[in-house]
């Protein structure tokens, strides 16, 4: 074809014209989006300062006074009230346990699974993945009459143990599914070092890949503990003992106490101990999560 034909010289054309290339933010937008964060800062902040702030208070104080209005003389022992009179520390011990073994054994079975779906290929591998999916999928409500029967039958309806079991099945499928990204991604030259050194399946897991992958299991355990531990409707439905109560539902009942009998000034500062080892924990460790969320969506 000659350089001169009209389609050599559209082609040309072609080449010289600048590439388009998407537009970047204008500083409107970065403006508005950074209002937006730092409005949604200083609202969760308010929040919590005015939590603190009445759980100082008094109850006489807490009726009669502005809800604005600083604490005359701070009540600290409205804390000590709450942890012991409302039974805050025996819900808190409850949530630990809960949450400390949940997250645990709910960890240690989706590595596993997911070290397996991502590097081991086998008939119904595919199906496998889709059924750890649909379990993420499933919607709390539509489980919560089987799952109820089920502990019935079991003898652990009303338990720790039977909300523990029901919390393994939950996280189990989401962190299958972040955790598989992170396994694929993987360089098999250390596994097969391990095998020729004759290490088995199990022992190359545990010593060779588990250490790789401390940053990605560290943050999806960090999720499974926020999750389990803010986890209201489960063990509101399954736990109908007081002393089983787990946080959520202790400070549900605490409200309804507080209606009646107008503590509610040891309801708040029941509020801020649950609050704040979550809030130390995620402020320590933001930046791991944040990172470990990324890599997972970018790497899936």
């Amino acid at each position: 074809m000659s350089t001169n034909s009209p389609l050599a010289t559209a082609d040309f054309i072609a080449r010289q014209r600048p590439v388009r290339r998407k537009p970047a933010r204008t500083t409107g937008g970065r403006i508005g989006l950074h209002l937006v964060l730092v409005m949604y800062c200083l609202t969760s902040a308010a929040a919590f300062a005015w939590t603190v702030m009445v759980s100082l208070k008094t109850n006489p104080e807490f009726f009669s006074t502005s809800p604005w209005q600083p604490p005359s003389e701070p009540q600290f022992s409205n804390f000590a009230d709450a942890w012991n009179g409302a039974k805050i520390g025996q819900f808190f011990v409850n949530s630990f346990y809960v949450t400390a073994v949940s997250v645990t054994v709910s960890l240690i079975i989706a590595a596993m699974a997911a070290y397996v779906l991502a590097t081991i290929s086998f008939r119904g591998r595919e199906l496998t993945r889709l059924v750890f999916l649909f379990g993420l999928m499933m919607p709390p409500f539509l489980v919560i009459i089987p799952l109820y029967a089920l502990l019935g039958n079991l003898g652990l309806l009303g338990s720790l143990n039977g909300l523990i079991l029901v919390y393994i099945a939950i996280q189990i499928p989401f962190s299958v599914y972040l955790l598989t990204s992170f396994f694929s991604s993987l360089p098999m030259e250390l596994e097969e070092a391990a095998a020729l050194d004759g290490a088995s399946s199990f022992r190359t897991f545990f010593s060779v890949v588990v250490p790789q992958m401390v940053p990605a299991l560290a943050s999806v355990a960090l999720l499974n503990t926020l999750t389990i531990w803010n986890e209201f409707f489960f063990a509101l439905v399954l736990l109908s003992d007081p002393s089983a109560w787990t946080i959520p539902v202790g400070i549900l009942g605490l409200s309804v106490n507080a209606t009646y009998s107008a503590m509610w000034v040891q309801l708040f500062a029941g509020l801020v101990i649950t609050m704040i080892p979550m809030l130390i924990l995620f402020s320590i460790l933001q930046e791991r999560i944040a990172k470990g969320v990324a890599i997972g969506g970018i790497k899936g």
